[in-house]
């Protein structure tokens, strides 16, 4: 799943700044002999889908495989991989709301509120898809709609991370509105 609580897949969410959480790795011994350049060890990817073909309804490989097209652009398979995770755990408010952000960034802001909506209403104190959803809102020009989610996040959160996102958010909101 996106791990909204690294901030990196939040980083992505708000638009506001560029993320990289993965900070630069150590070179691998291979990279230290050219004579194995063309020595490639299969990507995250290429081994969460192999082993998803043997064991196609393994939640936890579906989640990062959604994750990881998430994190590389690739909205649609992202859904799709998570559509599936839904199938195994339909109770995951979680995979809904990284559906919702996939289904933004895809251009439909409907069906990323209503999935945002079906999170809290199996979680409704789960504060990231209050705050993916008053993102949105906000992102579609829905000022007024995006105050109620965003002062929720206010509320649910107790670290002050996603109070500071959803402040960010609401005044963005008022300084629009007034326009």
């Amino acid at each position: 799943m996106i791990k909204l609580q690294n901030f990196c897949a939040l980083v992505i969410l708000l638009g506001l700044m560029s993320c990289d959480d993965k900070a630069a790795k150590p070179a691998t011994s291979m990279q230290n002999f050219p004579q194995f350049d063309s020595f490639q060890a299969p990507s995250e990817i290429e081994q969460l889908e192999a082993k998803l073909s043997e064991t196609p309804r393994d939640f936890e490989a579906l989640s990062a495989l959604g994750t990881l097209y998430f994190e590389s652009s690739r909205y649609i398979e992202a859904i799709q991989t998570i559509d599936r995770a839904i199938t195994v755990n339909p109770l995951c408010a979680n995979c809904l709301n990284d559906k919702g952000l996939a289904l933004f960034y895809t251009g439909n802001p409907v069906a990323a509120l209503e999935s945002f909506d079906q999170a809290v209403a199996i979680d409704p104190g789960y504060i990231h898809a209050w705050l993916s959803k008053g993102f949105v809102l906000v992102s579609q020009g829905r000022y007024q709609d995006a105050i109620d989610p965003l002062n929720k996040v206010k509320e649910l959160d107790t670290t002050g991370l996603l109070t500071a996102e959803a402040d960010k958010f609401l005044a963005l909101a008022a300084e629009k509105s007034l326009k």
